[in-house]
């Protein structure tokens, strides 16, 4: 896997695949096929922590983001944490000053779920994975109702077309690339994350012990609104006893929640937190021969952050 710099795009191909969705439990195996062996790329965004419920989500970036998926064709797999849901009835950190107008109503959960169904829906084609975050789990457990469940339903009965699947707080995505006579796979271990992440390793600790335990050759994870990525190298010995160094990447995924509000007494002041970055990171495969003439041909991925700068001066 090569890493492109933060906020550069590769030049368009605008050849994808067709792809299907199956899910058995926890594994989501999204197959892509087609008869064409060369000039062809598939893209897939990665989002987590989006908050979109939320006053100081930043909509106008995730609109950006979701209509360049539309043009590429590009698979959505969300993180978790889509939702922010936080001011309801029985949650402790309710704060009535920190919620929509268009939310503040006695159904508020409903009314949550199907405003954000009817923004999310015109992407439904492109929407493969719900994972669940934090605070989807927390309101479940608060309220005894399946808030994942119901926007993936929800995103259905606007969408029939759309291969929404709910995932969990941790899964597995696979690619599966059949490619004329060829076949590639890539495999995604996703969790949406836990801690606080550490003001100084930014949760870098954590990969080095999920890759105790992971054999992907992708792992995402979201939930301390950072943006890193970080490869480790591992040694395999492939089936013909051929000793490999194949590595495996961690990629911290980023939310479209603002944090910094000037000097305001606000939750992330009160803790010290400093501003985070705003974002996804795209992965995009694409054919590349490994050989002159062309005969020897290969699968590869590339990612790279696609971030909103501007709270920095950029």
């Amino acid at each position: 896997m090569q890493r492109l710099a933060a906020n550069r795009f590769m030049a368009k191909k605008d050849n994808p695949l067709p792809w299907s969705v199956r899910q058995v439990k926890d594994i989501h195996e999204i197959t892509i096929e087609g008869k064409a062996r060369k000039n062809w790329e598939q893209w897939v965004l990665l989002s987590s922590d989006r908050h979109w419920d939320n006053p100081k989500s930043n909509r106008n970036l995730q609109k950006r983001h979701l209509q360049l998926a539309k043009e590429r064709k590009a698979i959505i797999v969300d993180n978790g944490d889509l939702f922010c849901l936080m001011q309801g009835r029985y949650d402790p950190r309710g704060n009535k000053s920190a919620i929509r107008p268009e939310h503040n109503v006695a159904n508020y959960l409903d009314k949550v779920i199907d405003t954000a169904a009817d923004y999310f829906a015109p992407y439904g084609d492109n929407f493969t994975v719900c994972a669940i975050g934090n605070h989807e789990a927390s309101v479940s457990m608060r309220c005894e109702t399946d808030i994942t469940g119901r926007f993936v339903k929800a995103i259905k009965e606007r969408c029939p077309t759309s291969p929404i699947r709910k995932g969990g707080i941790t899964g597995f995505v696979r690619f599966a690339f059949k490619v004329g006579s060829e076949r590639y796979s890539y495999l995604l271990d996703y969790h949406h994350g836990y801690g606080g992440g550490g003001p100084v390793t930014k949760g870098v600790i954590q990969a080095s012990r999920r890759a105790v335990y992971s054999d992907a050759d992708i792992v995402i994870q979201g939930h301390t609104h950072e943006a890193w990525e970080f490869p480790i190298q591992r040694r395999r010995v492939t089936k013909n006893g051929k000793i490999t160094h194949p590595v495996q990447w961690h990629l911290q995924i980023p939310s479209y929640k603002a944090h910094y509000e000037g000097g305001k007494a606000n939750w992330e002041n009160l803790k010290g937190f400093p501003p985070k970055p705003l974002g996804c990171v795209w992965l995009r495969f694409f054919y590349a021969p490994r050989s002159p003439d062309g005969k020897i041909n290969s699968c590869r991925v590339q990612f790279e952050r696609h971030l909103d700068l501007s709270e920095f001066g950029a």
